[in-house]
């Protein structure tokens, strides 16, 4: 009696990723989490150089072979971008907006424009889903320049037709970094009493929670890290941390606002950024804890 020949079992391909904003501090961590787990990922990036640099505050450095692809392309302009999506790609996933650039853009070119550019690419695509990284508690700081591009963009998902996330996220670990550094100089500064509470999150972390949203249902997805602490309390732990005595300079908020509307004149984009750290200095934004990295051992870590 003649053998019957077994079948071969089907493999599933991977799902397929398009990573923009993979060169700061949480797209590089999406990126390797997207990796980790399987995915075929695409990687947008301005330039090969500034992909392959570790990050601030421990983000990884993504070498060319840690990614399936990279795509050398601007979010900003939209004739770079033609192939981005070409090819079977389930998911793209965005954290693009301004952090420590110095080109000139502003909240608008950056945060809302570039983001609307890759919803329209997905829209004229076989993309599924697109997965946007905003913050927690917008609606406490809606009139500053960057909360307004940031919910643009989630209006516009809204009204895509695209599946979609929105990962809220209480604070960065990155931020929290730049604390440690002037600890490390002997005196922080902290703008208003230093009392608001926050529980940032490491981009690790943050990272593991964007993908499970896109692997989820759920449109609107919050997160903090386990500790939530005021900014007083971030202050004398990073002093802890690098064993020098607690010197603290409160910065009173009519100050921080008129320092903020001057530099604004000089030049636009600093101010804004500087009108919303002052402003996230009122404010409480403490998110559901899915972090696990305490901030003790991220601080000790970078020490």
């Amino acid at each position: 009696m003649p053998k019957r020949e077994e079948e071969s079992p089907v493999v599933d391909s991977p799902k397929h990723v398009v990573v923009a904003g993979v060169t700061g501090y949480l797209g590089k961590f999406v990126a390797q989490e997207f990796k980790n787990r399987g995915y075929w990922v695409r990687a947008l990036t301005r330039s090969m150089a500034s992909l392959e640099r570790p990050g601030p505050f421990t983000a990884p450095a993504i070498s060319r072979g840690a990614v399936d692809e990279v795509f050398i392309g601007e979010a900003t302009k939209p004739e770079t971008l033609s192939g981005l999506c070409a090819g079977p790609v389930d998911i793209l996933f965005s954290s693009i907006g301004i952090s420590r650039q110095r080109d000139g853009l502003t909240f608008e070119q950056v945060d809302y424009q570039a983001n609307r550019n890759l919803i329209e690419l997905c829209r004229d695509s076989d993309v599924r889903k697109f997965v946007y990284v905003s913050m927690l508690g917008a609606e406490q700081i809606a009139d500053l320049a960057i909360t307004k591009a940031h919910e643009r963009v989630v209006n516009d998902l809204e009204r895509s037709g695209l599946e979609y996330a929105i990962v809220r996220p209480s604070g960065y670990f990155s931020d929290m970094g730049a604390v440690l550094d002037m600890a490390k100089r002997g005196r922080v500064l902290l703008v208003g009493d230093g009392t608001n509470r926050f529980n940032p999150i490491h981009g690790a972390d943050l990272a593991a929670v964007c993908v499970d949203a896109a692997e989820g249902e759920d449109l609107v997805v919050e997160a903090g890290g386990p500790d939530i602490l005021s900014q007083r309390e971030v202050a004398e732990l990073a002093f802890d941390v690098v064993g020098l005595p607690v010197k603290v300079t409160i910065i009173p908020l009519w100050l921080a606002y008129g320092l903020a509307r001057f530099i604004g004149i000089l030049n636009r984009q600093f101010g804004d950024l500087a009108k919303f750290i002052v402003t996230s200095g009122e404010v409480d934004g403490v998110g559901p804890t899915r972090g696990k990295t305490s901030l003790r051992s991220y601080f000790e870590e970078l020490v």
